[in-house]
Parts: C-alpha cells; sequence; structure tokens
C-alpha cells in the first residue's frame, strides 16, 4: 500500500468511524432528544481540537517518530534516518502526525457539517 493511500485512508476511516461510534458512547444521556445535540458537539469538538492540536504540532517544526517507528528501526537514531530517507522517497504530508490530525480534524469538522445538514 502507497504511503498517500495509506494516509488518506486511515484520515477518511478515522473521521468516519469516530462519527459512527459516538451514539454508542451518548446512549446514557437522559432526554432522548439531546442525543443529536451531543452528537453534534462531540463530533464538532473532536473535529476541532483534533485540528488545532495538529496544528500546534506543525508549528513546532520538529518532525514526528511515533513509537512504533522506534521499535521497527531498533532505536531513535535509526528511526530519524529512515523518517528522512523515507522524507525523499514519499511525498512529504504521508509521514508527519500533524499533517494528519490537521486532515483529520478537517475531515471531521466536514462530518459534522453533513450530520448538521441532516439532524438539524
Amino acid at each position: 500500500m502507497s504511503p498517500a493511500l495509506r494516509f488518506w485512508g486511515s484520515a477518511a476511516a478515522a473521521s468516519i468511524g469516530f462519527p459512527a461510534l459516538v451514539p454508542l458512547l451518548i446512549a446514557v444521556a437522559d432526554p432522548v432528544e439531546d442525543h443529536r445535540f451531543v452528537w453534534l458537539l462531540t463530533v464538532f469538538t473532536a473535529g476541532v481540537m483534533l485540528s488545532l492540536f495538529g496544528l500546534a504540532a506543525l508549528i513546532s517544526g520538529r518532525r514526528s517518530v511515533g513509537l512504533r517507528d522506534v521499535i521497527e528501526a531498533k532505536g531513535v537514531v535509526n528511526a530519524l534516518r529512515r523518517v528522512e530517507q523515507d522524507r525523499s522517497e514519499s511525498p512529504p504530508y504521508t509521514s508527519n502526525a500533524a499533517v494528519w490530525c490537521i486532515v483529520t480534524g478537517t475531515l471531521l469538522f466536514v462530518v459534522y457539517l453533513a450530520l448538521w445538514t441532516v439532524l438539524g
């Protein structure tokens, strides 16, 4: 699977999967008529917070390396080298967690707008 396809697929899956799971989480709300408002608020807040979190990480300017990257490379130095090597071979956004957070948060906001249009 290409890095770009994995990036966009995981962002889309997260932004569709999270709103699909929210109704299960808010089933404990007392009034039934409030469920849709809680659902909308949760999806909106998650999208905005994820976008802001990604933007803050992007502003920091540091290249993110995940725990999985370090374990697979058998060390932090090797993981950083691999990230630099991957940067030259694939699109630069595909290995940046900050960009993924921004894209996924934006997609969550789009899902919120669609839900808001449908649910009113």
